[in-house]
Parts: C-alpha cells; sequence; structure tokens
C-alpha cells in the first residue's frame, strides 16, 4: 500500500500551479480569449438513407469528413462550411 505525500509549494518548479497567472509574459497555460466568435457552428447530422441521427465519423480530411451510419450502416461525407 502507498503512502500519502505532502505536495511541496515548488514540486514542479514552476510558478503557475496554482493558478497564479499574476505574470502573464511568460506564456504558461491556455492564451486567454478576448473574441465573440470562439465557437463552430454544430449541425446535427442525419443518414441520408434512413434519417437515423445516430450517426459516427470515421475518417476526417479537412474540409471533407467520412460518415458511418450506426442503424443503418450506410457510409455518406459531409464537407465542413468555410463560413
Amino acid at each position: 500500500m502507498g503512502r500519502w505525500l505532502e505536495r511541496k509549494e515548488d514540486w514542479l518548479k514552476n510558478e503557475n500551479w496554482q493558478g497564479n497567472n499574476n505574470n502573464k509574459s511568460k506564456g504558461a497555460g491556455r492564451p486567454e480569449n478576448t473574441s465573440d466568435d470562439y465557437a463552430v457552428k454544430f449541425i446535427p447530422l442525419k443518414c441520408p438513407k434512413c434519417g437515423s441521427k445516430r450517426v459516427r465519423w470515421y475518417v476526417s480530411h479537412p474540409p471533407i469528413r467520412y460518415h458511418r451510419c450506426k442503424a443503418c450502416g450506410h457510409n455518406f461525407k459531409s464537407i465542413e462550411d468555410e463560413t
């Protein structure tokens, strides 16, 4: 059985490990997002053959994505919109 190790203040030798983000010049972590359009449009797919929403993609070569219907097994592709 293992024993609990006490975490020390500088165990990763990283000043930002507790969210201490006062110094933004180092660039640690995810950059801050100030944009209003920080999302992509999601359009739920339906199988063109049976109309089922149980669709999964199996290959993605942007802007083309290949899908397979889990209900009927029909394969089809979709093209990502640039707008």
